[in-house]
């Protein structure tokens, strides 16, 4: 075969230029640490390679809105925890002003201190965040929640709804809550129904009976679809028969919905007041009333005529104390109360306080009120702070999860895209050896000449 010069030196060309292109690869690869430098280099891999960088970016945003979150929370947590110590503080003081030791005077002290904390309460319903956002508000975080219209009185602003926080890509997580949850959705009594001295039409009570907030034994009784939830608790006093020095004192348990078939009509003996009038003079109530003895909504027995056949609604309340005739205390469905409106309401039974035996009973009364009101709101704001923990632990336990993810991804690129840095310096070596060797050839082949040779 014969060979010509022209073709000898194109191809010696040819093999100089791929062993520098070569070597300048392998010195790209050496500096930079990476065995992929363009997709052409690996296709598969460096479309794995993008994948999981993008994955990686998106983790890593995932982390730093988790970090946000458990910043937030822990801020609206800190103000729980002051809250918590601020209602437990009411709470002691309003235990210490039904102490009878307590002085009228005392009791507006009590009452100074006690309107320092309902302001230190509202500044914490009103606490933003480092962005200036509010905590207690909702989606509304720049809208201030919570506005004093007078003392006691405060109008919430905010909204029902919770601002969210992607952790991940299949997780939301709310960083706000609603002052409305908090502080305005409380039930008042003991959370299923309330207990007052009845004081329709303006009368007051002349004895010193102070009644309980009472307690549901068997919710499932109390479901009862005879139970309206309004009742009234009516005392009758009438001579002794026995001992003219001495009076017995008895009480009714009476149908008060006034849009129910059987208002005004007693549960014990189905008496109708409506109907038939008051019940005859010097004759007693149904039942016989024992000081501090449990009012136990239930037919008892001996009770042959009762409104309903076996009625049993799972409830008792207890009053203690002396109440005279006439007197009346009446139960009701809770209804939701503000914390506010219940400090409120402690200032005024402070500053409204008589000293005298009735005065007494009356604050124990509301008193007695305003405990059950702060146990509740006490509850609340532990079963969301509460919450709030559990979220915090969430967003931690996806924080790790995310951050050994990102560890994972990034050793899978490495093993992509990484050089080995042993077979590389091989590789450059032994292609510099080729490049030398190509270049020493090529200068012997282009010398040889057919009239060099004839020469």
């Amino acid at each position: 075969m014969r060979v010509s010069s022209n073709t000898i030196y194109q191809q010696s060309v040819f093999n100089l230029g791929n062993r520098q292109s070569e070597l300048t690869k392998l010195q790209n690869q050496l500096s930079t640490g990476r065995r992929i430098l363009t997709p052409a280099d690996d296709p598969v891999s460096s479309a794995r390679s993008l994948n999981l960088q993008q994955s990686t970016s998106l983790n890593e945003q995932y982390i730093k809105n988790t970090q946000y979150s458990n910043s937030a929370l822990g801020l609206a947590e800190g103000n729980l925890q002051q809250a918590t110590r601020i209602i437990q503080d009411i709470q002691e003081l309003a235990i210490r002003a039904g102490t009878p030791a307590v002085t009228s005077s005392e009791k507006k002290m009590i009452d100074a201190d006690i309107r320092g904390k309902y302001q230190e309460l509202l500044g914490l319903a009103n606490t933003t965040d480092g962005n200036g956002l509010y905590l207690f508000s909702g989606y509304k975080g720049d809208t201030k929640p919570f506005n004093e219209l007078s003392y006691g009185n405060v109008r919430y602003d905010g909204d029902q709804g919770q601002r969210n926080v992607q952790i991940s890509p299949s997780r939301e997580i709310p960083v706000s809550d609603s002052g409305a949850d908090l502080f305005v959705k409380i039930y008042d009594g003991n959370g299923t129904f309330t207990t007052s001295m009845n004081q329709s039409g303006g009368a007051k009570n002349l004895g010193t009976g102070v009644i309980s907030p009472g307690t549901v034994v068997d919710p499932i009784k109390w479901a009862d679809a005879n139970n309206n939830e309004r009742y009234r608790i009516d005392f009758r006093t009438i001579p002794d028969p026995l001992d003219a020095t001495k009076t017995l004192t008895s009480y009714d348990i009476i149908d008060n919905d006034t849009t129910s078939a059987t208002y005004n009509q007693s549960l014990i003996d189905s008496y109708d007041y409506t109907a038939s009038g008051p019940r005859a003079v010097g004759v007693g109530y149904p039942r016989s009333y024992t000081a501090g003895g449990d009012i136990v909504f239930a037919q008892q027995t001996g009770e042959a005529t009762p409104l309903y056949a076996g009625w049993d609604f799972g409830a008792k309340v207890a009053v203690s104390g002396v109440p005279k005739n006439g007197d009346s205390f009446t139960l009701e469905p809770s209804k939701y109360q503000d914390i506010f409106s219940t400090i409120g309401d402690f200032s005024a039974a402070l500053n409204g306080y008589m000293n005298s035996e009735l005065g007494g009973a009356e604050f124990q009364n509301r008193l007695n009120t305003l405990l059950s009101n702060m146990d509740n709101a006490l509850s609340r704001v532990l079963t969301v702070q509460a919450n709030m923990g559990a979220r915090m632990n969430e967003a931690s336990s996806v924080e790790n999860t995310n951050g050994d993810l990102n560890v994972q991804f990034k050793a899978t690129i490495s093993k992509l895209t990484d050089l080995d840095y042993v077979s590389a310096i091989s590789d450059f070596s032994l292609t510099q050896t080729y490049l030398e060797a190509a270049r020493k050839s090529f200068s012997s082949v282009q010398g040889l000449s057919l009239f060099q040779f004839i020469n």
